[in-house]
């Protein structure tokens, strides 16, 4: 799921090569979360070092497999139609549930609420960043006006937050 949100931002980012760059942002990304998984392995669960490093080659070399032969199917990124728009929206969302299960399958002990509540934390700095750089891409490289960057901002930082917000707060209550 994160190797396929990588990839779909960096086709609404790059002009150039977005399979190239979804890639070369994926596979250290991923390294990290798998060397963060191994650690939580040895420090957190108890299992020797030896026993992590078996698991630690397939937990990341299967999806930067996946990563790398998406990159060689689409070497310029899968075919968007439509409104970039929308597909920002569809990002925001993945990214957000990618975050999600990261946060439920790395925190030791972790409650869906804590997970969700996590995920919030770090998806929302994260989105509105992402979305500032969409926005100067829209004014100074594709020439449309502050005003019009604004409102495309606001709803695509509004929509994924809100939902990734409203989703923790309802878990909260159960």
């Amino acid at each position: 799921m994160l190797a396929g949100t990588v990839l779909l931002l960096t086709e609404l980012f790059a002009h150039e090569a977005p399979g190239a760059v979804a890639f070369g942002v994926f596979v250290p990304l991923w390294l990290a979360v798998s060397v963060i998984n191994a650690g939580i392995g040895v420090f957190s669960a108890g299992y020797k070092p030896s026993e992590e490093a078996g698991f630690l080659l397939p937990v990341f070399g299967v999806p930067a497999l996946a990563a790398g032969l998406a990159w060689w199917a689409w070497p310029d990124g899968p075919p968007l139609g439509g409104v970039r728009f929308f597909w920002f929206l569809i990002v925001g969302i993945a990214l957000w549930a990618s975050i999600a299960l990261l946060a439920e399958l790395l925190i030791p002990q972790a409650t869906r609420e804590t997970a969700l509540r996590t995920a919030t934390f770090v998806f929302v700095p994260v989105w509105v960043a992402l979305q500032v750089v969409n926005l100067l891409i829209g004014v100074l490289v594709e020439g449309y006006s502050v005003a019009e960057e604004l409102v495309v901002l606001l709803v695509n930082v509004a929509v994924p937050a809100g939902i990734a917000l409203v989703t923790s707060r309802l878990v909260q209550r159960r």
